[in-house]
């Protein structure tokens, strides 16, 4: 490859995506955000991405770069080897059997690597933020959802359909409420942002005195994640027993992870994590409570590093990698 290989990379996201060029050293050179809207069909959606994807690349071929391929990244289940969806949770339009990887090399006239979302977030941390010294590592993206992915050998460990890392679907309460997945008990239904909210909005119905409400001038509609923390910092009681409950069933899910995995760091992102150190301590102490068989204090807890741009490095890591090794092209 050329000294000045790009690859594209796309995050598809329920209200935005993103569309960025990569160098081969993990450096955005450019970057796009348009609306998804997600209500329209899945050709539709694709369709607007190429549309971006191509001007991008037109005007950097235009200065002498070669686009090489392209990464998508889906927030949902996709069989990763034909690049057909299987599952995409938060968008309305029919996505189960469609083509997405060739839609796209079709229009986009490139090879095209397709991966779900938080696998992507992971390789772009292992390769170049929080994990890059390890060989080992597990991620947890914490948001609408909660995601993940797990490195192993210094390599992506995606299982045998692309779905390895979806940890928001360890159970954490057997008999527990229902996850929109059908099962009942998910750590997502007890630990991801809109069950944080939910918590939140039961103690404001119920009169319980907390600064979330004077945060949010009693419009409950304002109440996020971001409110929660910010009011748990303050030193909420309210906020501070919801993050410390979501924290202990992360904390949970995470022993289950590391007994299988052994890993050396574990990679906290997503919305959620800002948060900051007390959630990291409360997940902490739910991992010291229930794992046993390796010693806490020797696994790295960090936040994650790459930021907003995570899954654009990481879907076009994806892609170049997997263009190297003649998986794709």
């Amino acid at each position: 490859m050329v000294a000045k290989a790009l690859f594209l990379g796309i995050d598809l996201g329920g209200t935005n995506t993103k569309i960025a060029l990569v160098d081969r050293d993990g450096v955005v050179l450019e970057r796009s955000v348009i609306p998804t809207r997600a209500m329209r069909s899945a050709q539709e959606v694709l369709d607007d991405i190429a549309q971006e994807a191509l001007q991008l690349r037109q005007r950097f071929e235009a200065r002498g770069f070669k686009v090489w391929a392209a990464g998508i990244g889906i927030p949902g289940l996709i069989d990763w080897k034909t690049g057909v969806g299987i599952l995409l949770p938060n968008f309305p339009g029919k996505w189960h059997g469609v083509p997405v990887k060739e839609w796209l090399e079709k229009r986009l006239g490139l090879p095209v690597a397709v991966i779900n979302d938080v696998r992507a977030i992971t390789l772009a941390e292992k390769r170049f933020g929080a994990g890059k010294t390890v060989n080992s590592m597990v991620m947890v993206a914490i948001g609408t959802g909660i995601g993940g992915g797990v490195i192993i050998d210094g390599e992506l460990y995606i299982g045998k359909d692309g779905s390895a890392g979806e940890f928001g679907h360890i159970t954490v309460e057997p008999n527990g409420v229902r996850c929109g997945c059908g099962n009942r008990g998910c750590l997502e239904a007890y630990a991801s942002g809109p069950a944080m909210v939910a918590q939140a909005l039961r103690a404001l119905v119920q009169q319980n005195d907390t600064l979330i409400r004077d945060l949010v001038a009693d419009d409950l509609t304002r109440v996020t994640p971001k409110v929660i923390a910010e009011a748990a910092q303050k030193g909420d009681s309210v906020a501070l027993e919801i993050i410390e409950r979501s924290g202990a069933y992360i904390g949970q899910a995470l022993s289950c992870i590391c007994v299988v995995v052994n890993p050396e760091m574990i990679v906290i992102g997503g919305g959620v994590a800002q948060a900051g150190e007390l959630l990291f301590e409360s997940i902490r102490k739910g991992l010291r409570e229930r794992l046993f068989m390796v010693p806490v204090d020797t696994i790295q807890f960090v936040p994650a590093q790459l930021g907003l741009d995570a899954g654009v490095i990481g879907t076009a890591t994806w892609a170049r990698e997997r263009l190297e090794k003649g998986v794709i092209g």
